[in-house]
């Protein structure tokens, strides 16, 4: 338990540096890289692709994500120079949290582990900062996503009655604690 604290009262103000880099899946090469304001325009079409049309995200809410790099991270996944995936998280030093605040891969992209690489790297990250835990909200139709969230070691905390703003949704709180993982580490 006191770990914990001690973790949190050497973590940095802002963010560090995400280091770009070539991933490798299944034998497909993609680039992996921090999102920039140019992406915003293909980070909505993707949301589009994903979610029948309706992207639930605006521009502007994009816009003032990717301006505050010093407490968020979105990362884009391309293959061939066009990016097929994206997530973004919040940087809460406060509390030692990484919160994803978005993941979405296209269509026919899914299912081949772009989105479990996406969300690793985020792990990978927030565990070298020694966050203490990450958290997230799955819709609780999304099935698929909370599986995936559990592989990952995620558990459900809470319901969170008609979270989702239009539909009114439900939402499955989950969080995965980097303690409970790595032990002392």
């Amino acid at each position: 338990m006191f770990l914990k604290f001690k973790r949190q009262q050497h973590l940095p103000f802002n963010l560090p540096k995400f280091e770009a880099r070539q991933v490798e899946i299944n034998g497909i090469s993609f680039a992996l890289r921090r999102a920039t304001l140019k992406d915003i325009d293909i980070l909505i079409k993707i949301e589009e692709a994903v979610y029948e049309g309706v992207a639930p995200w605006l521009l502007r809410d994009f816009m003032s994500e990717l301006s505050r790099p010093h407490v968020r991270l979105y990362l884009v996944v391309e293959r061939r120079g066009q990016i097929i995936a994206f997530a973004g998280a919040a940087y809460r030093s406060d509390i030692g949290d990484m919160h994803i605040t978005n993941i979405a891969v296209v269509p026919i992209w899914q299912k081949h582990g772009i989105g479990t690489m996406l969300l690793e790297s985020v792990h990978e990250f927030a565990h070298n900062m020694h966050m203490s835990t990450m958290t997230l909200e799955a819709r609780r139709s999304n099935t698929n996503a909370q599986t995936l969230y559990r592989k990952l070691g995620y558990e459900q905390t809470e319901i969170k009655k008609g979270y989702y703003l239009g539909d009114h949704e439900d939402a499955v709180s989950m969080i995965l604690n980097f303690d409970n993982q790595t032990g002392n580490n």
